[in-house]
């Protein structure tokens, strides 16, 4: 196996990989299954953000939380 550098990511690639996105993503998401949601780190340079059920998400690896709020509770 060769040892070959990674292509360089365009804009339009670092914009959906940033951490920006991945916290609006999260947010889209809790607010639409209504619950808590978190971004975590994976690792992977081609995703390094990832959206999780805050209930699923590993602490060492958590960057970010979104936690939704029913005002109809009492």
């Amino acid at each position: 196996m060769s040892d070959q550098p990674s292509p360089e990511r365009s804009p339009k690639r670092g914009r959906l990989c940033s951490i920006e996105n991945a916290n609006r993503v999260a947010t889209r998401v809790a607010e639409h299954i209504l619950t808590d949601t978190a971004v975590v780190k994976t690792g992977n340079p081609l995703q390094p953000f990832r959206v999780v059920l805050a209930s699923k998400a590993t602490p060492g690896r958590t960057v970010s939380r979104v936690v939704t709020c029913n005002d109809a509770e009492p």
